[in-house]
């Protein structure tokens, strides 16, 4: 690992991000030098990263610190008596800290900690004041350095405690600039290296930087462990913050209001339901937090989860909050529950055991062997998350597995043109728990951004519309031969799922979506932007690819079977922005937040797919105010010429006028009304019921 294999934003913002988690704690662990600036610095800062910079002394890590001491005025009076004067205050000064978080018996252990790294020489800190005056050294500057050579320096606001970091403190922001990002990048991070160096050596008139006085030393000596294995981690993380309010207690995220109301309805609901929650709701760790609770010291529990990107992210997210934890995963290439019975025995009930969890793909939960090997009963708690995909023919297997507490977890969970499918799922889980949370709702506490939409009214051509027709009447002749439900309506077969989906293909594929997308990219991509194009099938992709790079643009593409490194390229992606082009991946548990753009050429029937869709643009990110979706909508010219498409124009318009209704510009559909009224099409009747068109959820094994 090293510092180029964290995803670095070019900002960071108190409220926008995670400043520990997605910046300090990731750099702290990959990086083996750390040179800090900074206004103040206080043992504090143990609260956040304690463990982390104890793994940085382990692994020899060193770090040089040049701060600013706490200085009274009769401080400054003495210091301007002369140089000697001037050490002895300092000396006093750092005395009188130390002595003040010493008495402190929640900051003890911290206290102890920082007092270990300075007396062992991991942290090397020198003294900066303004030597005129009763101002003092404020900057804030820090500098990364992993064995590979690479380096990453920030400037900004934040200081070297716990009220700068922690996102209940200060309101704080810095900049970040990388060595592996350019001349221009490189040559920030230079400067930055060497002011550090010209300032720790006393290079600047304006301050004065002087070594930590030995009387301190010699005070904090009496205080420190004598090896860093001394050092007990665990009782960092138990103190309060005692630098602002000593009553606020200093623990990780908790629930929001509509995450504790959500819980408290699913317990009323007898430990059973489904959290119908939106993008951006916070929906895995509403489900954390009921975990956290039925887990206790021993308890049980089954998470399934319906890709391998979504049990990798599940794995980290439990790491994070519950870290007490036992997982055993299984599926995504983890085949260890498969031998000695290892499955039954982890999951089984008792006293001592720890509490578990089992991280499981819906893939590997339906096989006989993994239901067949649980320990299964009320001891067990299932979560399903993205829980529609939970209904599919193969998938719904796993439902048979015994347990006691149920939760699904999705924006969506009813399945398109599956009733059967929905119905097993809330036969399972149990009801939604009222009220869902909506993308309204998101949009309005902040959680997504608002979003302009722009629909424009694609034609089939001629051939294309033969097609769809051809495909119309096929369809309908197989209905007309199905066999009937007990209430005399047709049975949706195999055969006509297919058909259904090759028709839709038809629409998808549609040629003129090409020049539309090249057009509104080429008139409206701005350089720095991040535009995600979602494509039908790699043919489109590589002809919207080619058309773009004829007009000097270089987009990226992202999709299961891309020649070279998928990850890299959506790595890139989220680091630089730029064009991406995507076939089906980013439709659910992608988080990309720098996404302000989208141009949706294919979209299918079901509602699910452009809700996700829509989702993963209005993820909250610093800088971006809203985003805008542009929209290829096909529409027929005749409805008498060409009967067939009615469904089509339904299921366009259905999409259209929600995207619509919900947007800045709640006009945006008007052109597309207008159209639906010249066909004879009352919009206001377009409802899920009148189109047609089924769940598109695969049942494929990555086991």
């Amino acid at each position: 690992m090293a510092l180029t294999d964290i995803q670095i934003l070019e900002e960071y913002r108190t409220g926008e991000q995670d400043l520990v988690e997605s910046f300090y704690k990731p750099c702290v662990r990959e990086a083996n030098i750390y040179d800090r600036a900074v206004g103040y610095f206080r043992s504090t800062v143990f609260l956040l990263i304690g463990g982390s910079l104890i793994d940085f002394a382990k692994r020899g890590g060193r770090m040089r610190l040049i701060c600013s001491p706490v200085l009274t005025d009769e401080d400054y009076s003495a210091i301007a008596d002369g140089y000697q004067s001037r050490n002895e205050m300092l000396g006093n000064a750092l005395i009188r800290d130390i002595d003040v978080l010493c008495c402190d018996e929640q900051l003890q252990a911290n206290t102890v900690a920082l007092a270990t790294l300075i007396s062992l020489g991991v942290i090397n800190i020198k003294i900066a004041f303004r030597p005129d005056g009763h101002g003092i050294y404020h900057e804030k500057i820090g500098v990364f350095k992993d064995k590979s050579g690479n380096v990453l320096s920030f400037k900004g606001s934040v200081n070297e405690t716990w009220n700068g970091w922690h996102d209940r403190g200060n309101y704080e922001s810095f900049d970040t600039y990388c060595s592996w990002d350019g001349a221009k990048e490189s040559t920030r991070v230079k400067n930055s290296e060497q002011y550090f160096e010209r300032l720790w050596n006393g290079g600047f008139d304006a301050v004065d930087v002087v070594d930590f006085p030995s009387v301190a030393k010699n005070k904090i000596q009496t205080i420190a462990k004598e090896r860093v294995d001394d050092i007990d981690i665990t009782a960092l993380y138990k103190v309060k913050n005692a630098e602002e309010d000593p009553q606020q207690s200093v623990t990780k995220r908790k629930p929001l209001p509509h995450q504790l109301a959500a819980i408290e309805a699913w317990v009323a609901q007898e430990r059973r339901g489904v959290f119908e929650h939106a993008t951006g709701s916070g929906k895995t760790f509403t489900a954390l937090t009921v975990l956290k609770d039925h887990l206790g010291d021993d308890g049980v529990a089954l998470v399934l989860v319906p890709d391998r990107l979504l049990h990798k992210q599940w794995s980290e997210e439990i790491k994070e909050e519950l870290p007490n934890t036992t997982i055993l995963k299984a599926g995504d290439g983890h085949n260890r529950w498969r031998k000695n019975k290892r499955l039954r025995q982890f999951t089984q009930p008792g006293k001592g055991l720890g509490a578990r969890i089992v991280l499981v793909t819906m893939a590997t939960a339906r096989l006989v062997e993994f239901r067949e090997g649980l320990w299964g009963g009320d001891h067990l708690m299932v979560v399903a998350d993205e829980v529609h995909e939970i209904g599919s023919r193969e998938n719904s297997k796993a439902l048979t597995i015994e347990s006691g507490p149920r939760l699904g977890l999705s924006a969506t969970p009813r399945r398109y043109g599956d009733p059967n499918g929905t119905e097993q799922i809330f036969n399972y889980f149990g009801p939604v728990v009222e009220p869902p949370f909506t993308l309204i709702d998101a949009i309005q506490q902040k959680r997504l951004v608002e979003y302009e939409y722009h629909p424009e009214p694609i034609r089939l051509t001629a051939e294309e519309s033969d097609a769809w027709e051809v495909a119309t009447r096929e369809i309908s002749q197989e209905y007309a031969r199905s066999k009937r439900d007990d209430n005399g309506m047709p049975i949706m077969s195999p055969r006509i799922q297919n058909m259904l989906i090759q028709r839709s293909r038809i629409a998808k594929k549609a040629s003129a979506k090409v020049p539309y997308a090249v057009k509104t990219l080429v008139d409206n991509y701005v350089e720095g932007q991040s535009w995600l194009v979602y494509c039908e099938d790699q043919h489109q992709l590589g002809d919207v690819m080619d058309a773009l790079r004829s007009r000097g643009h270089e987009p990226c593409e992202y999709h299961t079977n891309m020649k070279g490194d998928a990850a890299a390229s959506l790595d890139w992606f989220k680091r630089f922005g730029g064009i991406m082009l995507s076939i089906r991946c980013l439709d659910q548990g992608v988080d990309i937040p720098k996404i302000s753009h989208a141009v949706i050429l294919a979209s299918s029937q079901n509602p699910r797919q452009f809700i996700q869709r829509r989702g993963r643009v209005l993820r909250v990110c610093p800088g971006k105010h809203h985003a805008v979706i542009y929209d290829a909508v096909v529409v027929p010219i005749c409805l008498d010429q060409e009967p067939g498409q009615m469904s089509l124009l339904k299921s366009e318009l259905q999409r259209s006028i929600q995207f619509s209704e919900m947007a800045m510009n709640r006009s945006g559909a008007n052109k597309l009304i207008s159209i639906a009224i010249d066909l004879g099409i009352d919009p206001q009747e377009i409802g899920l019921a009148d189109t047609d068109g089924i769940e598109e959820s695969g049942d494929n094994d990555d086991d």
